[in-house]
């Protein structure tokens, strides 16, 4: 059977009788040039093609909904279903794109430490029987020796408290200090697994603190001072030395 664009036009703004407009929808079943004469004459398929051909192909699956029966005003709601498919790949499409990226471990610990401030640390129970408790607890989480003498050395530093946190599943754990002006410092490890890539120190600022972060044999470190101009070379020298491996 052979459709004028008249009826076409018709059936898409949902004016043709109900007989005509399942003949219609019969026809295009097994007719792909039919299918085609409609796409070119409906004004929204151009829309449609466009998005989907510019959505990255890692971009979240769309569900378009369901195809409404073209009878009394169907084809007008057809285009409105449409119009709204359209809606939902431009939302998720920006979203997909303009979406935060993931925290790392280590953007969240700076956060979390951030937060220090003097009166933070000043009250913290720092006795030797507390101490040797939070790196018991420490040491078995991580499944490594955290030296703490070494740490308990570390020049213009005191060391205040050992805990166990967690960073998706996997334990990490914040060693606090002060410094001799009673403002915070943090040495962090966290256990990434024998699989994790080793990487060299990179120094950076997170959070307003100054930062220093590396990895090794399935470890990763870092040591956060107090302000982004904190000066971590001496520190940084004893503790790379210290947990090479």
């Amino acid at each position: 059977m052979t459709f004028s664009d008249e009826t076409l036009l018709a059936y898409l703004e949902g004016t043709l009788d109900e007989v005509q407009s399942r003949a219609i929808e019969a026809a295009v079943e097994d007719d792909a040039e039919l299918e085609s004469r409609l796409m070119a004459l409906d004004p929204f398929a151009p829309v449609v093609q466009d998005v989907f051909e510019k959505l990255p192909t890692e971009a979240p699956k769309v569900d378009l909904p369901e195809p409404v029966a073209h009878h009394a005003n169907g084809g007008f709601l057809r285009l409105l279903a449409v119009a709204a498919g359209v809606g939902v790949a431009a939302v998720a499409l920006t979203f997909w794109a303009t979406r935060p990226a993931e925290l790392g471990w280590a953007q969240q610990a700076a956060i979390y430490q951030s937060l220090y401030v003097p009166e933070t640390i000043v009250s913290l129970d720092s006795s030797e029987a507390s101490l040797d408790k939070q790196f018991a607890m420490a040491e078995a989480a991580l499944g490594r020796s955290l030296n703490r003498e070494t740490l308990d050395s570390l020049p213009g530093l005191e060391l205040k408290r050992a805990q166990v946190l967690s960073f998706k599943g996997k334990p990490l754990v914040q060693v606090v200090f002060a410094d001799e002006q009673g403002q915070p410092f943090a040495f962090c490890v966290i256990r990434q697994g024998p699989n994790a890539p080793k990487a060299e120190v990179k120094r950076s600022v997170l959070s307003g603190l100054a930062t220093a972060t590396w990895a090794q044999d399935g470890y990763g470190y870092m040591l956060l001072g107090s302000s982004p101009q904190t000066d971590l070379s001496s520190e940084l020298d004893v503790l790379t030395r210290t947990f090479a491996g």
